[in-house]
């Protein structure tokens, strides 16, 4: 089947552009229509965002894709009309890849992924896999909107904290790092010597110790960016079980606390 809009994908019929709704930021929305939720899921495929993928009980990563098509003199352009007349989303194949075989018996798919200030959240079903063993889903029916969770729970982590960080990267280069900053979901952090090369999107391992624990946990590497001249790479945290959840909650939860024991010292 070619990925050019016939075929299976011309059974869609064209929908016709309907006003766009003001969406209220700040607080839990429930989007129902088209106008409300595409704008929302452009903006994440052309940022190349992240999007979590769950079902049953594990969870992959993947980001929105282009639609392919043909123009002119036979030049292939990339399209987003699939989204924009809300016929379908398409996902690129899933890390780690056993999600690409596991998603094909799947009954419920759920979706998570984030806007600059929200949460986004919808369930879906599949609907194939392209010959480009791109991931084709049904286009939600309703798309949750909360206040982005990280940026609220985000705490700094003082450089003379007690917490090693132990980055492995996909060619099993291992280097040390420092925390800038933390979250329940996601973190940014510097190297202690050479500065790293690290492609944005790929998947590291990361071994965290600290005074009250250690854990170990995969990370998807959003990108890195430089803060007051030092590199920083920021990485959002794979959270496929329960306790590696609860894991990452315990360390926030110290750093939180620590920061303020050392606020009140300097207070006194």
């Amino acid at each position: 089947m070619a990925e050019t809009g016939e075929g299976f994908f011309g059974l869609f019929k064209k929908k016709a552009p309907e006003p766009v709704d003001v969406v209220v930021a700040g607080r839990e929305t429930t989007l129902e229509t088209p106008s409300q939720m595409v704008p929302l899921i452009v903006s994440a495929l052309e940022a190349r965002l992240q999007v979590q993928i769950a079902f049953g009980n594990a969870a992959f990563f993947s980001h929105f894709d282009w639609e392919l098509t043909d123009g002119d003199g036979g030049k292939v352009t990339q399209s987003k009309s699939h989204l924009e007349e809300g016929q379908y989303l398409l996902l690129m194949p899933m890390e780690p890849p056993i999600g690409n075989l596991k998603v094909r018996s799947a009954t419920d798919i759920r979706l998570e992924f984030a806007s600059r200030s929200h949460l986004l959240e919808c369930s879906t079903s599949l609907l194939q896999i392209t010959p480009a063993r791109k991931i084709c889903l049904a286009f939600p029916k309703v798309l949750r909107q909360k206040p982005e969770r990280r940026s609220g729970v985000r705490v700094l982590v003082d450089r003379t904290m007690t917490i090693t960080l132990t980055v492995v990267r996909p060619s099993g280069i291992v280097f040390e790092a420092k925390f800038r900053n933390l979250s329940a979901r996601g973190a940014a952090f510097f190297g202690t010597g050479a500065i790293p090369k690290i492609a944005d999107h790929s998947q590291v391992e990361v071994t965290i110790v600290y005074p009250e624990g250690k854990l170990e946990v995969e990370a998807n590497v959003l990108g890195a960016y430089l803060k007051d001249g030092e590199q920083l790479f920021r990485i959002q945290f794979t959270l496929q079980d329960q306790q590696v959840t609860r894991d990452i909650g315990v360390l926030t939860s110290y750093v939180q606390r620590s920061n303020i024991q050392r606020r009140n010292k300097l207070l006194q």
